[in-house]
């Protein structure tokens, strides 16, 4: 999974938790949306497991320099 999400162009970082089947994906909004993030997550996973996904995002402020 982890591997999928960071071949999304504007994904800079994924960190993937299997047993919480939790990703947490640092991307750049302006090159990846959460709808091309889901469809490489389902695409690593393969037809012969479908399921609907959920998404849930937490947009952060970048850090003052």
């Amino acid at each position: 999974m982890r591997s999928a999400l960071l071949s999304v162009k504007g994904v800079t970082r994924a960190q993937v938790r299997l047993e919480t089947h939790e990703a947490l994906v640092s991307y750049d909004p302006s090159r990846a949306k959460v709808e091309d993030l889901i469809k490489a997550v389902a695409e690593a996973e393969g037809p012969a497991r479908p399921r609907q996904y959920a998404a849930k995002v937490k947009r952060e402020k970048p850090a003052a320099s």
